[in-house]
């Protein structure tokens, strides 16, 4: 059975590494396609079709469209994140995204959102993780919660 808050919490942390990664992707497709672009240019007229030309440029081709998939799979998880804490409590999200997006202490969290003390912040990460699970997850979320 699948720990529902946990994997909210690893959805969470890992929400500002994707963004990280569409940067990352964006220069691997620049290179990718001016590789394939390089290759297609190499491929040359002939009576005979080198086979090892065309693999290049179709091995190019592939890697760009992986490169594709990639960022569109990417921007449609953080594009779901972003929806999904925005259904919170204004308090909820931002205390999520202080605490895993943000990378805040929990020192600082629990001042600038007006919190009392470290304990009352960590069972108020809880109830905020709890309903984001729920929200992103659906009814499977609430036996691990």
């Amino acid at each position: 059975m699948i720990n529902y808050f946990k994997a909210a919490e690893r959805l969470l942390a890992q929400r500002g590494n994707l963004e990280q990664a569409l940067e990352n992707l964006g220069r691997r497709r620049e290179l990718a396609s001016t590789q394939a672009k390089a290759e297609r240019d190499n491929i040359k007229p002939r009576p005979y079709a080198s086979s090892g030309g065309i693999n290049a440029h179709t091995s190019a081709r592939l890697e760009l469209a992986e490169i594709n998939r990639e960022i569109v799979a990417t921007r449609s998880t953080i594009a779901e994140i972003d929806r999904v804490l925005a259904q919170l409590d204004d308090a909820d999200a931002e205390l999520l995204r202080a605490w895993y997006i943000e990378h805040k202490s929990k020192e600082q969290i629990a001042d600038e959102l007006s919190y009392s003390s470290k304990t009352s912040i960590y069972d108020l990460r809880n109830k905020a993780v709890a309903a984001f699970a729920v929200l992103y997850y659906g009814a499977g979320a609430l036996a691990s919660i």
